[in-house]
């Protein structure tokens, strides 16, 4: 009875970290939709990760196993190399950007490093959303929460018997 409660909870769990997969795909596509996110080659990379997420996604719902845990894992890792990859170049543009920004110009030469970092990163000059580019992490990161336990029958250093096993 206990094993029963904990599968299903363990279900629901999945359940819900794959909705919120699915909710976090639509919503960043939005996102990259509404700021027309595709004027140049490089405003493509997080489509195709959008891509990569959806696929792996179908494969947890439709082919859960180990390979599919180990593809997610992949995922998650490339979302995150390449998320922060897309806020430094966010926080490059802002901070190019900053010099031509009349709030700015006449002080921005003057400003220590410490004091442009710190308005550059708080969004207070420049047009591209920072933060926006991180936005996937969470995403995948749900996505990789979802797979914990896919091909696994047992806990590691656990012994089960054979014949016990489903």
């Amino acid at each position: 009875m206990r094993d029963e409660r904990l599968e299903n909870t363990v279900w629901r769990l999945r359940v819900g970290l794959l909705w919120l997969v699915l909710l976090g795909i639509v919503g960043v596509a939005a996102l990259l939709a509404y700021e027309r996110h595709w004027g140049s080659y490089v405003q493509w990379i997080p489509w195709a990760i959008l891509g990569l997420i959806l696929v792996s996604l179908v494969l947890v719902v439709l082919a859960p196993g180990i390979g599919t845990k180990k593809l997610a894992q992949v995922v998650t890792l490339i979302t995150i190399v390449v998320s922060f990859v897309g806020m430094w170049q966010h926080f490059d543009a802002n901070y190019d950007a900053a010099a031509e920004n009349p709030q700015y110009a006449a002080q921005w030469e003057q400003m220590s490093i410490i004091d442009k970092v710190w308005e550059v990163g708080g969004g207070t000059v420049g047009q591209v959303p920072i933060y926006a580019a991180a936005a996937l992490i969470p995403v995948a990161l749900s996505l990789l929460m979802a797979t914990a336990g896919l091909g696994e029958e047992e806990q590691p250093g656990e012994y089960v018997d054979p014949r016990q096993r489903r």
